[in-house]
């Protein structure tokens, strides 16, 4: 064979194993990543509420305030409570919640500092004992809660180091950490619902609220087919001695 030839015969090898690891990257970039069917913000959220009925005479927030740990939310007027203060039944120093020492009324206050997601009972309503007022979203857990439809294979490839990149529907973006990964029956399929923690949004000051679509691409540990492709490529050109 001329000595041409034989460049000629090298270089196309080359070309070649160029082409197919380029394909091979290719291919397991586009299929180590899976689209969410659906993705929407959530948030830890804490509760307010009263061992005592009563009535609500003051209410110091709305839906959509930020509140502070240990803000006066809600002030309750319990004639049950009232009684047993009045008489030394309990004391108020006894009790899981504050007390007006002056009006013996029900403060409820912000466990943590967040906002306002719910409002059950406004001023004006009677509270039956032990329900839930309000709840309230707390400041530094915002995350995301993604669906995907995963073959078992793929499913086998999610590791909770990966992340999880976020389409906002202002088309920013913003990268979240997996700390939960569930399956969950929907029809005759099984959804994999990933939770991911949004580590650098603040639900205090976040543009947008709990329960906004999104759109969750997730990332999955690359394919060891084409990763063992591509590895047997890289040690052609690794250099002899290394």
């Amino acid at each position: 064979m001329k000595f041409t030839s034989r460049v000629r015969l090298v270089f196309g090898i080359v070309v070649v194993i160029f082409i197919v690891g380029a394909l091979s990257m290719y291919l397991n970039g586009i299929m180590s990543v899976s689209q969410s069917s659906k993705a929407e913000l959530a948030a830890d959220s804490t509760t307010v509420g009263t061992d005592y009925p009563g009535l609500i005479v003051k209410q110091n927030i709305e839906e959509g305030d930020k509140v502070t740990k240990g803000q006066v939310l809600f002030e309750i007027q319990s004639t049950q409570l009232n009684d047993a203060l009045t008489k030394g039944v309990i004391s108020a120093s006894s009790l899981s919640f504050s007390v007006d020492p002056t009006t013996n009324y029900i403060q409820l206050k912000a466990n943590d500092a967040g906002v306002i997601e719910k409002i059950d009972y406004r001023a004006g309503s009677y509270v039956p004992a032990g329900a839930i007022v309000a709840s309230v979203d707390t400041v530094g857990s915002l995350y995301v809660v993604a669906h995907f439809h995963l073959s078992p294979p793929d499913y086998a490839r999610i590791n909770k180091t990966n992340k999880v990149s976020l389409r906002l529907p202002d088309n920013s973006t913003q990268t979240a950490t997996i700390f939960s990964v569930a399956l969950v029956s929907n029809g005759d399929s099984v959804d994999t619902v990933v939770k991911a923690r949004i580590s650098n949004a603040d639900i205090s000051d976040f543009r947008f609220s709990v329960g906004t679509p999104v759109e969750a691409t997730l990332q999955l540990n690359q394919d060891n087919i084409f990763q063992g492709l591509f590895t047997s490529i890289q040690q052609l050109f690794k250099p002899l001695g290394h």
